[in-house]
């Protein structure tokens, strides 16, 4: 790459070459290209392509080169004649390339005894390197005696682990990003002097290609995933080594890149946000953008293309059509609450969607929290979906993005190829939010259940385990919302059990059901609503089999942490939020622990007690005297080992239950071991809470969970 004063005026020009014994006619590039190119071997062949930087997108220009199969590398563009050239690693020659990457060997005059697959252009000279070898330029002057060939830089840095590098249009230095390190290199061309002068904070195997525009931002690509990132090197003299993901190309295991350093990156049929710049929108701050697909990726109807960002308070409506159109906010943004939006995914294919929100209204979208859609997939067609609006949010006008496409996990600015963004000015509602959590906000209670009711079994209650925890939302002293959170912690049964919590005396329709959000492991379960149908209380089922929610061990009976010796990483994790419709007193809140339970799973079978038929969802087991819910069935009530003494229920004959609270994080017995074998005060600490008179008077036995025998309990 040479400076812009070496770009010769000139309109046309012919160069005449021998290829394959056919004379042909080779034409130059144009003055100085926009887009860059790549070489990259698949298949058998070199591949020639061209990248819009500015989204990624690459298209390929030439698989044919007349030069045979993976023979070319150290690709760059010459401005001074505006033909591409390359090194021939098996006849160790150069190879000048015209605009249809067709290829002539030019032999050097003295030639090298090693491949090189690292190179640039400066000033009509071709320089090129190797590590452990050294940097040597020729010079691509005709006229010159010396032409092509080969001089070393004698005293040459040879020790960095490069596989690119690129001419800096401003200053002339040599610049370069080590893959290992992520440090960037500046090199003098005239003595071969290397230094860092920067970190970018990236590192690859290889970033195999290099370009720079004329401003002096350098590109470099990975070559693992096809990751363009962009340093900021305008300044040659205050290089900070700030480097962003600027685009996604092709990903390859062999790589390297050539482009014009006098041209600016330029966009084209690219659609854009439009917020104020700090939130990154136009090119030049590396803004969010997407090649336009016009069948698929989109959202709403609408969307127009742009050069460039339009920012606000511009608009780009008066010059196209009003393309924000995807997204419309069904709720008020609350802090502490949910919020709904709905989502309209345009053209036929599912489409991941991102979002972020600026919470705290300092201009951008970086902080901790305000990713609000996370690679959620939706199908075309219209979605609504739940957006927690974080308690400390600041109330005001603020911005929200949305970014639609096939890359999951896209970021809140940098180009993509397929996709559409849209932003959105939004209003954040003062409120005044408490939180009333029990047992504490970062601790849990357990709720520990024998799944073989109304059979005693083996009595160890790790059937199903589950750490528990309630916070209830409080606005002008009113609860607005309950929410729960909790994890499986142990699962010791044969049988299938679904989870569910009723709040009993809350009714079902006090309940917002549009805005109950159920996430399994961070991620909203989509579909039919969790709050239960036909039922008078508010319920909500968790999931109907906890037994499909872990990988089944290769150890014991598949269970989940109740066997010795066989341990299991997985864990399921859920959270479900119930904004009630209209706010109620503390007072009308159900007491705590409100009421967890476990039902059967539909079209699985149970202990021998059913003989064969399969009870179903009406097969419910809460806590000690606990009501059923209304789909619940009592006919189990007082038969086999239920002793049935109302208000007295799902006890047996000495008043044990068949579900208990504990009021820490609790390990269960082992499989198979009576749970007072493995807590010998269990039983006394039972008998002591039906005795006692009022809630004030201290039970003996309260801390019965702290003195396990500690074999016979799981670690």
């Amino acid at each position: 790459m040479i400076k812009s004063s070496y770009i010769p005026n000139i309109f046309f020009s012919v160069l005449i070459y021998v290829a394959g014994g056919n004379l042909a006619y080779a034409a130059p590039f144009d003055l100085c290209p926009t887009e860059a190119f790549l070489s990259q071997y698949s298949n058998n062949a070199t591949h020639y392509k061209s990248v819009d930087l500015s989204t990624g997108a690459v298209q390929t220009l030439q698989v044919d080169d007349n030069l045979g199969t993976n023979t070319i590398n150290a690709i760059a563009f010459n401005e001074a004649d505006r033909f591409i050239y390359g090194f021939n690693k098996n006849q160790l020659a150069l190879v000048q390339f015209d605009s249809d990457f067709k290829g002539t060997v030019l032999p050097f005059t003295n030639p090298p005894t090693n491949n090189f697959y690292v190179g640039d252009i400066y000033d009509n000279k071709y320089y090129f390197y190797r590590k452990n070898t050294g940097l040597f330029y020729t010079t691509l002057d005709d006229t010159d005696p010396e032409y092509l060939t080969i001089k070393k830089i004698n005293g040459a840095n040879q020790s960095i682990g490069i596989a690119d590098f690129a001419f800096h249009p401003i200053d002339g230095n040599i610049y370069a990003v080590e893959g290992s390190s992520g440090d960037l290199y500046r090199i003098n061309p005239t003595n071969g002097s290397a230094s860092v002068v920067a970190n970018t904070g990236f590192t690859a195997g290889n970033f195999g290609a290099a370009y720079f525009d004329v401003s002096g931002f350098l590109y470099f690509v990975r070559n693992s995933d096809g990751n363009v990132y962009r340093t900021d090197i305008t300044d040659p003299d205050n290089i900070t080594g700030e480097t962003v993901y600027f685009a996604q190309a092709a990903p390859t295991n062999s790589n390297d890149g050539a482009r014009c350093a006098n041209a600016p990156v330029t966009s084209s049929n690219t659609d854009y946000g439009d917020a104020p710049d700090s939130y990154g929108t136009s090119l030049a701050n590396n803004g969010a953008r997407h090649l336009i697909n016009y069948n698929n990726y989109f959202l709403g109807s609408n969307i127009d293309a742009e050069s460039d960002a339009i920012i606000y308070p511009s608009s780009d409506e008066s010059i196209s059509i009003d393309d924000e159109d995807g997204v419309s906010f069904k709720t008020s943004l609350i802090p502490g609450l949910d919020a709904q939006v709905n989502v309209v995914i345009g053209g036929g294919a599912t489409t991941y969607i991102n979002a972020w929100f600026d919470w705290n209204r300092d201009g951008d979208f970086d902080d901790a929290n305000e990713r609000a859609i996370s690679g959620l997939q939706l199908s075309p067609g219209t979605h609504d979906i739940l957006i927690s609006v974080p308690d400390n949010a600041v109330a005001g006008e603020s911005w929200a993005r949305f970014r639609v496409g096939d890359v999951e996990d896209a970021s809140n600015n940098g180009g993509y190829v397929n996709g559409e963004v849209e932003d959105y000015q939004i209003n954040i509602t003062a409120a005044n939010t408490t939180y009333l959590h029990y047992p504490s906000e970062s601790d849990f209670v357990t709720i520990a259940y024998e799944d073989m009711w109304p059979e005693l079994g083996d009595y160890d209650f790790n059937d199903v385990v589950i750490y528990y925890r309630v916070t209830q939302v409080i606005q002008n002293s009113k609860v607005v919302r309950v929410d729960v959170t909790g994890q499986l912690a142990a699962y010791g049964a044969d049988y299938a059990n679904g989870f569910a919590i009723q709040l009993p005396g809350v009714l079902r329709s006090q309940i917002d059901e549009d805005l109950v959000k159920l996430t399994h492991d961070g991620q909203i379960v989509q579909g039919a609503t969790p709050l239960e149908q036909n039922q008078n209380n508010a319920v909500v089922i968790v999931t109907a089999d906890l037994k499909e929610t872990f990988e089944k061990s290769n150890c014991g009976f598949s269970f989940y942490k109740t066997e010795v010796g066989c341990s299991n990483s997985d864990q399921f994790t859920f959270n479900i939020t119930m904004p009630l419709l209209t706010p109620i007193d503390q007072s009308a809140v159900p007491t705590m622990p409100l009421d967890p339970f476990i039902f059967a799973t539909t079209d699985r079978r149970r202990n021998d007690f059913f003989a064969g038929t399969m009870p179903g969802r009406p097969l419910e087991i809460h806590l000690a005297d606990s009501p059923m819910t209304s789909l619940g069935t009592s006919d189990y009530f007082g038969l086999q080992d239920d002793r049935y003494a109302l208000p007295l229920i799902f006890r047996d004959e000495r008043n044990l239950p068949w579900a208990v609270e504990i009021g820490t994080q609790w390990a269960p017995p082992y499989e198979g071991i009576d749970i007072s074998a493995a807590y010998p005060d269990f039983a006394n600490f039972i008998e002591a809470e039906l005795t006692k008179l009022d809630d004030e008077e201290e039970n003996p036995y309260e801390n019965w969970f702290n003195t396990p025998v500690i074999n016979n309990v799981y670690q």
